[in-house]
């Protein structure tokens, strides 16, 4: 009776949590002060485009590999001319950060009157936004913070994120096969560690390594540096098996990263249904639709669901108020909370409209 009760507890608790993150809501947070704000980010030097008659904002982002940043790309195509902007012009780093130096003071040199990046590296552009800043064009910074004081920057809250995911993985591990709890280290996790120059994927990595932690039945058995390369990922997952056979659970930084640990653990006859004992639970972030669609499938498990909507629709909110003449959220960083999506709610989000990569059901 004892060990019934125990385990209707966890699953109640378990159900609860994954209706809900620590970060609260799915809607915007609160603006948040970014180190306060410098002359130049509140404005005190005069944008030399503003006054020319048309409204030009650059995008310059790292990559557009990424399934995810595709679609958010595409929203800021679609939708620019509903907030007042003229013209946009968009370039891709591909990675490369002098790439990135280039195409940034590219964009200040074409006569933007706002600027949006998503940095390749947050401390290697730092000097070429500083100077952008100083000339009077306001940078925004999207889903990745830049170490400099910037006009704006809208991102996840990474850290809190991380600890989501990890707080999934303990909620759905509680207990053994018989309904006992988890044996202390009993629960092997395998971490692929992505990209650290991403300062979302830093601090992606900080709440999930500091939720991981607090679990004593998570044992992390692996943590290789995978980047963001798909080869990488597969043979990580390969050679984890083969060192830790019995990996009960596999973090990814992204969503682009999930479809090379499937089929990893189909080579390895370990893509077992969810009920199985032996199912391995694959976690990742960002809530594409082949992400999701694999939970509703059973293939993986946990999702972090980022508000790739808002990321468009805020931030063009804001180049709109800043033609208008409204600077108010100057020097601010606003940070999204995200929703864990799994098996057990994925549905229910879907046909409540909720998930960004999937319409209604």
């Amino acid at each position: 009776m004892k060990r019934n009760l125990l385990k209707m507890g966890a699953l109640a608790l378990a159900a609860t949590f994954l209706l809900t993150a620590c970060s609260g809501s799915s809607g915007s947070s609160a603006p948040a002060p970014q180190g306060g704000s410098s002359g130049a980010a509140a404005g005190a030097v005069k944008n030399p485009n503003i006054d020319d008659g048309k409204n030009i904002v650059g995008i310059c982002w790292s990559s557009l590999a990424a399934e995810a940043t595709q679609v958010l790309v595409q929203n800021y195509q679609d939708h620019y001319k509903e907030y007042g902007i003229d013209e946009l012009i968009l370039l891709q780093a591909e990675g490369n950060l002098e790439r990135q130096i280039d195409q940034l003071q590219d964009l200040a040199n074409q006569n933007c009157d706002l600027i949006i990046c998503n940095s390749v590296d947050p401390d290697g552009i730092a000097p070429v936004v500083e100077n952008i800043m100083a000339q009077g064009i306001p940078v925004i910074a999207v889903d990745r913070r830049i170490s400099a004081d910037i006009y704006f920057t809208l991102e996840t809250d990474n850290v809190c994120c991380g600890r989501d995911v990890a707080r999934s993985i303990a909620m759905m591990t509680m207990t053994d096969a018989d309904g006992n709890p988890a044996a202390e280290g009993s629960v092997e996790v395998l971490k692929c560690v992505g990209n650290m120059t991403s300062s979302a994927v830093r601090d992606r990595m900080s709440g999930l390594n500091d939720e991981l932690a607090y679990w004593p039945h998570l044992k992390v058995v692996g943590e290789p540096s995978v980047e963001s390369n798909i080869e990488k990922v597969y043979n990580a997952v390969l050679d984890g098996f083969k060192t830790n056979p019995n990996i009960k659970a596999i973090f990814v930084v992204g969503d682009n990263q999930v479809a090379p640990v499937v089929s990893a653990l189909k080579e390895l006859n370990m893509l077992f249904p969810p009920e199985d004992p032996r199912h391995v639970i694959v976690a990742s972030v960002d809530g594409i639709s082949s992400v999701v669609k694999g939970i509703q499938a059973g293939e993986n498990d946990i999702v972090a669901n980022q508000r790739f909507d808002l990321f468009a629709s805020d931030v063009l909110q804001v180049c709109q108020d800043y033609f208008n003449g409204d600077t108010s959220v100057a020097g601010q960083n606003n940070k999204l909370p995200t929703m864990i999506v799994t098996r057990h709610n994925v549905d229910y989000l879907q046909k409540e409209n909720l998930l960004w990569a999937l319409p209604p059901a």
